[in-house]
């Protein structure tokens, strides 16, 4: 992992003493580094900016890539760039409003400029920005785990509460946004300046949100930076020496440490102080949605029964017999059960196992389907070992209606660890897997009626758990796409892996051809 590190350091306000900032930067860049870059916080301009005209002429030298952020009052604003450039001088650059810088070896950082306000502006930023920010780290990542760093130059609200270190601070222009920001990106490390002192804050970690949060229980740090040059000597200089988190394992991520604290932020009144959003808690850190609710009256709320949900079968992807099925993905069709290939594929021979009636688990069909997808099951592998590959079959009771069992091959010499690997993910995300003892069967250690997530590995290993909460829907895929396996990270969301119809038919045709020598329900075979 050794090359996988990056060294960056991180500065308070700069407030024009540019001098003593890159001479300081200089001398630990040659004593410690080499440094990758030097990000700043805070305020970068002050009252008295000559120092940098120096460093414009170029007759000074900005020893490595310094990125800043932008202004924080509006003075400061027309000592930015009026046009797109983000150059400020040779080596120096500006982020902008709000983003994602990600380096060459995949360090995240993400940024938001200005101070808080209802509105945006140049030096100005809103909840929408946040918002805007969160969805850019997000969007078009189906396995988004968090970020490694956050910078914001102001302070997060209640940053010290629960801290265990005794702390008296005045703090002046601390906001809700970074508050809320944290909660939701999970930050290894969460940088602020403004405020003129130093305050590194006991770790602590932000709970998991629900559903369709995919972070891991991160531990965040921040840290406040003082002024460049202080006449307190208080530190205003920090380095990192940091593997992005993507590049590290899981277990690694989670390492408790000694001096953790309980979070100091509510996610539930952030979110509805910041976006006036109603939310009702549904069991631990899981929660349900309604950015519009209206008041209720109390009586009226208990007055309302809840209507009852009815599937709608004719609707079911699954059924055969349904209309909405997607016919062209059908491989081959047995007495009970047929097998298809999946929608948004893994790779081209990831397939489905579904039985033809309507049943939504393994546990809830009759015998009869179950051994028939034991007959697919073993066709398939067959099938996969003419090209030295094993099968890994998963089904997740958990969102679904019908009945999926889903069958993904991997190259034998990619099973190395896979249990370990599939444990060590579910504890990522607060699961336990267990193993499933030879002397037991499925049903007589999980319910029809209960959701539950199985998976069953080349050597004949079971593992399975029972969902209580909150459980991610590309659990299998995410674990399956990673470095060691299959290595396509990319592919961890069907819906980013979709082909054209006509590249469907295409496929699937070629399927049939190929899996016909193995295919049990062709007479003779």
């Amino acid at each position: 992992m050794m090359e996988q590190k990056r060294k960056i350091l991180l500065c308070g306000d700069v407030e024009g003493k540019f001098n003593s900032l890159f001479n300081r930067v200089s001398t630990i860049d040659k004593k410690s580094g080499p440094f990758d870059c030097l990000f700043c916080v805070g305020n970068f301009f002050g009252i008295n900016n000559k120092e940098f005209d120096a460093y414009k002429r170029g007759d000074k030298k900005v020893p490595i890539a310094t990125y800043i952020l932008g202004p924080n009052c509006a003075d400061h604003v027309k000592l930015y760039p009026e046009d797109d450039s983000m150059e400020l001088c040779e080596n120096v650059y500006c982020l902008g409003k709000r983003g994602v810088y990600t380096d060459s070896k995949g360090l995240r950082i993400a940024y938001v400029s200005g101070i808080a306000s209802k509105e945006s502006s140049d030096f100005e930023y809103s909840s929408k920005d946040v918002m805007e920010l969160y969805n850019a780290c997000v969007r078009g990542n189906a396995s988004f785990r968090g970020v490694d760093v956050l910078l914001t130059s102001q302070w997060p609200t209640d940053a010290m509460r629960h801290d265990s270190k005794q702390i008296n601070l005045a703090i002046n222009k601390t906001s809700d946004l970074p508050s809320w920001l944290v909660v939701k990106l999970k930050p290894r490390y969460h940088i602020s300046g403004l405020e003129g002192v130093y305050y590194e804050r006991s770790p602590f970690r932000a709970p998991n949100l629900g559903d369709h949060d995919t972070t891991l229980n991160l531990v965040t740090r921040f840290l406040g930076l003082a002024r460049v040059a202080n006449s307190d000597k208080q530190k205003w200089l920090y380095a990192l020496n940091l593997t992005p988190l993507d590049k590290m394992k899981i277990g690694e991520l989670l390492q408790k440490t000694t001096d953790e604290t309980e979070c100091p932020f509510n996610f539930t009144e952030l979110d509805q102080k910041i976006f006036n959003t109603k939310r009702k808690s549904v069991g631990f850190n899981q929660y349900f949605y309604d950015t519009n609710a209206p008041e209720e009256n109390n009586d009226m709320k208990y007055r309302k029964k809840r209507q009852k949900v009815e599937f709608d079968q004719s609707k079911c992807w699954f059924c055969l017999a349904s209309p909405s099925v997607e016919k062209h993905l059908i491989v081959t069709v047995a007495n009970s059960t047929y097998l298809a290939l999946a929608k948004g594929p893994v790779v081209e021979e990831h397939f489905l196992i579904c039985p033809i009636e309507h049943y939504q688990n393994s546990l809830g069909q009759p015998e009869d389907v179950t051994q028939e997808m034991n007959q697919f099951k073993e066709a398939l592998r067959k099938f996969y070992d003419r090209n030295g590959k094993v099968a890994v079959f998963f089904e997740r009771n958990y969102k679904t209606s019908h009945m999926q069992l889903q069958a993904v091959p991997i190259l034998k010499r990619a099973t190395k660890e896979l249990k370990e690997i599939f444990i060590e993910e579910a504890e990522g995300h607060g699961l336990k897997l267990e193993v499933l003892d030879s002397h037991n069967r499925l049903d007589q250690v999980l319910q029809p009626n209960v959701p539950y997530f199985t998976v069953e590995l080349p050597d004949g290993t079971l593992l399975y758990t029972k969902i209580k909460g909150n459980f991610p829907l590309n659990f299998a895929r995410e674990v399956l796409v990673g470095g060691p396996i299959l290595n396509c990270p990319e592919r961890s969301d069907w819906k980013d892996c979709i082909l054209g119809k006509e590249d469907e038919k295409v496929l699937v045709q070629r399927l049939r051809t190929d899996f016909e020598p193995f295919d049990f329900t062709n007479e003779g075979a």
